[in-house]
């Protein structure tokens, strides 16, 4: 996996105010967008290596695997959800119960990163809302589809730039721009979520060979998995 642009950038970007949270072994991480952004395509490109075009409708679907990083245990819970408006307690829900949050858009569809500013106002509004000290959980802003951006130069750089410095700058988040179908800046997505956490995850070629157990949320509660290992390092 090498070290993109986006990575270089990133690092620069996480001074956030108020205390440092303690590392933990486990992370839940909820993936949110408008309908037909491509959040399934994203995680099932990062976990499955696979894309799959036709579009399906998801209401909510968590995907469950371990990571050895730094000979520590890391657990992730990614949650896959609803892009429609039809269950707004199920996303107060999820939100509430997040430790991290993928929002994507897609990069031919301006209205998209419309529905990323709503969703991220309202993660802030939720965390903060009892205790104004507390910090923003980490966030990662993402671009899909870059397969399909326009080629428009001129136009592009200006974008780029634009929504760079308000997700860097004024937000204080990662962003990046990926392409679930040509599987460009995946497996950066989770990297740099990961970073915003404090957790250094190391570049390996066993990051492609990991093996995850998926189900849907409502069978997790009936059924227990044990989430295969990979060795990160």
């Amino acid at each position: 996996m090498h070290r993109s642009r986006s990575d270089a950038t990133n690092d620069k970007k996480h001074g956030q105010s108020g205390p440092v949270p303690p590392v933990k072994d486990r992370y839940r991480i909820i993936v949110m967008g408008a309908s037909r952004v491509g959040k399934t395509c994203i995680i099932n490109r990062f976990l499955y290596e696979r894309f799959v075009a036709k579009h399906k409708a998801t209401v909510e679907n968590l995907h469950q695997g371990e990571y050895f990083v730094n000979d520590a245990i890391i657990t992730l819970d990614i949650l896959d959800t609803t892009g429609t408006y039809a269950f707004p307690a199920m996303r107060k829900l999820s939100i509430a119960k997040g430790d991290a949050f993928l929002l994507i858009y897609s990069l031919e569809d301006a209205e998209s990163f419309a529905e990323v500013k709503e969703l991220r106002q309202q993660i802030v509004d939720s965390k903060l809302a009892n205790d104004p000290s507390k910090r923003i959980p980490p966030i990662v802003i993402v671009g899909n589809k870059l397969d399909l951006k326009k080629d428009n130069v001129e136009e592009e750089a200006v974008s780029k730039e634009s929504l760079q410095n308000l997700v860097s700058t004024e937000w204080m988040h990662g962003y990046i721009e990926a392409s679930a179908k040509e599987d460009i800046n995946i497996n950066a997505i989770f990297k740099e979520l990961l970073h915003q956490a404090k957790i250094q995850l190391l570049s390996s070629p066993a990051i492609v060979r990991k093996r995850w157990q998926s189900l849907p949320a409502s069978a997790m509660k009936n059924k227990q998995g044990s989430a295969n290992r990979c060795q990160v390092s």
